[in-house]
């Protein structure tokens, strides 16, 4: 169970949410295709049209942070997010599917920068604040795949209403969250911290090194595609292996990532350690991604085993790499500037939901299990990359406390 009132709530406030989204997810695509008639086409560009514009959004989200009351912007912003995805049972055209998508990332760019924040603020110092932040990321994932479970009743009814409820449902867990978010107590830590009166202006992008880190990770963040994208798709078109293998992948990351973000989280604190955490999660990563390759032109009793282990690296290498990212997110940020630069971490989450979807697949379409090898190297080589970065970087050796 979480410690201190901070955790609870926004611990309550993450699993009410994640689990509306784990609802919205599970049936989104049905819905906006057969439920109100978008062409596949017309989904995909709307994602990406969206995506762009919520892109830059956090930045100005971080400068803002130390101007305003954090928990307030985000209880607002997060009420927005779920009139806004409740209203989606409305939708009738592309034009007004495009607009209703566009508002709520940028909502999600908004308030996701501020919770960043508040966690660098009320989330303790060195290994506890990235210990904060790996026990929100357990409860997420329990949300969703809570979420994903109740939805699979609609998908069996296979109702309008079904779907439309489920809509409705998730746009309240917004609503609900945010005001149990706005509860989260003020630490003696913001209490007591100067007024910013003329803070610099974009200083957090005018920090090269910092900017390399974020588009390291970013590059490194495209394994989530993965599991969304490139996994079902190299199940289902290369390997012989059953389609509810989909399903069985995707329950060993969500139950690894439940049940041990915290502890693999640990020691990413300092940043010279979770540089080399870093590559150790990028190796794993890899060695996932060259056991999905192997899946392929073998009989199904192999290509099953063969996925369920690559996951099984791959997740390793995503609660590592999560744990050593928030590290070096907070670690290398000039502390006077969290907002500024938090604001800017953000940016690597988006850059590689945008690149991700249409590189992963293209690698694995066009060149199967040499695409595989190729992502290998890549996820390999950028985080292998933050070593030397962060050895150049020896003014922010450790987390500021």
């Amino acid at each position: 169970m979480p410690q201190g009132r901070p955790l609870r709530i926004m611990s309550t406030s993450t699993l009410i949410n994640t689990f509306g989204n784990g609802l919205f997810f599970t049936i989104e695509i049905i819905f906006l295709t057969r439920s109100i008639g978008l062409t596949p086409h017309q989904v995909g560009f709307g994602f990406t049209i969206a995506a762009l514009i919520s892109l830059p959004m956090s930045i100005p989200a971080g400068h803002f942070a130390n101007r305003v009351k954090i928990r307030l912007l985000v209880a607002i912003s997060s009420s927005i997010q779920g009139l806004v995805a409740a209203s989606f049972i409305f939708i009738h055209s592309f034009a007004l599917f495009l607009i209703l998508t566009i508002s709520v990332d940028i909502m999600v760019s908004i308030t996701q920068t501020m919770r960043m924040v508040l966690i660098n603020e009320v989330g303790g110092d060195g290994e506890d604040r990235v210990a904060f932040r790996a026990y929100l990321r357990a409860v997420t994932n329990l949300g969703i795949g809570l979420g994903t479970s109740v939805a699979g009743i609609s998908l069996v009814i296979d109702k309008w209403a079904g779907y439309a409820t489920l809509v409705v449902i998730n746009g309240l867990t917004f609503i609900i969250s945010a005001l149990i978010f706005y509860r989260v107590p003020i630490s003696h830590a913001e209490r007591d911290k100067p007024e910013v009166k003329d803070e610099p202006k974009f200083i957090a992008l005018r920090d090269r090194k910092y900017v390399s880190a974020m588009v390291l990770n970013a590059i490194f963040s495209m394994h989530f595609v993965i599991q969304g994208i490139g996994l079902p798709i190299w199940i289902i078109n290369y390997t012989s292996a059953p389609r509810w293998t989909v399903s069985a992948v995707l329950l060993v990351n969500t139950i690894s990532c439940v049940l041990f973000t915290v502890k693999l989280s640990k020691g990413t604190s300092e940043i010279n350690n979770a540089a080399k955490i870093f590559f150790r999660s990028g190796l794993f990563v890899a060695a996932g991604c060259l056991v999905y390759a192997m899946a392929s032109g073998v009989r199904s009793t192999i290509a099953v085993p063969l996925l369920i282990a690559g996951m099984g690296l791959h997740v390793v290498g995503e609660m590592l790499g999560s744990g050593a990212g928030w590290g070096l997110g907070f670690g290398l940020a000039n502390e006077a500037y969290q907002g500024q630069y938090q604001g800017v971490w953000q940016l690597s989450w988006a850059l590689g939901g945008i690149v991700g979807p249409a590189f992963i697949t293209t690698l694995l379409v066009d060149l199967h299990r040499t695409g595989w090898v190729i992502l290998a190297v890549i996820f390999a080589l950028s985080t292998y990359l933050y070593i030397p970065l962060v050895r150049s970087m020896k003014d922010r050796a450790t987390v500021s406390s």
